[in-house]
């Protein structure tokens, strides 16, 4: 009996991590839906980091300002993770009817970045430490809106000519002159 209890408590971790991987590999097969995580979330969505990260690379020193700071870049990062990860694992939480581990799963990724804000956020921490953990963080934020999204329909290309949106309801005319 006990050997049974225990294979069905690790049964749930095995369910979580096989709709992970499901969720991390299915979404590579959908060009609209790489397209969009890279054009909407990749690049718009990290729009101020990709400034700030310019404006450090192409510096121009001045007499006011004779080095290059990392804290606009710092600030960018810390501001991209926790709304991108937050709003994906909120979604986790509350679309999630039938994966109670998908929502833990969310829960414990926000618990984790919030740990990340708290390190990153001191003054006393170096900003190339801090960007090294935000870079963590934002690739932990990245991941969960892949895996928030990952069934998402209106991302994913359909596998066959559909004509378009499912028609829900009966359909108009009649079937009954219809012989076989």
């Amino acid at each position: 009996m006990a050997g049974s209890s225990i294979e069905g408590k690790a049964a749930s971790w095995k369910r979580l991590a096989r709709e992970l991987g499901k969720r991390s590999r299915e979404p590579l097969g959908h060009f609209s839906f790489v397209s969009y995580f890279v054009v909407a979330v990749f690049i718009f969505g990290g729009a101020g980091i990709w400034t700030e990260l310019r404006s450090y690379l192409y510096f121009v020193p001045t007499a006011h300002e004779p080095l290059a700071s990392l804290a606009s870049l710092r600030t960018a990062v810390i501001t991209f993770f926790p709304a991108l990860a937050g709003s994906s694992c909120m979604q986790l939480i509350w679309a999630e009817d039938h994966e109670r581990s998908l929502r833990a799963f969310a829960i414990v990724v926000l618990a984790a970045l919030i740990v990340a804000i708290f390190f990153i956020t001191p003054e006393a921490v170096s900003d190339r430490a801090a960007l090294v953990v935000g870079a963590a963080a934002s690739v932990l934020a990245l991941w969960s809106w892949w895996i928030a999204n990952a069934k998402q329909q209106d991302l994913l290309d359909p596998d066959a000519a559909t004509g378009g949106k499912a028609v829900d309801g009966d359909l108009p005319g009649s079937l009954d002159q219809f012989n076989t």
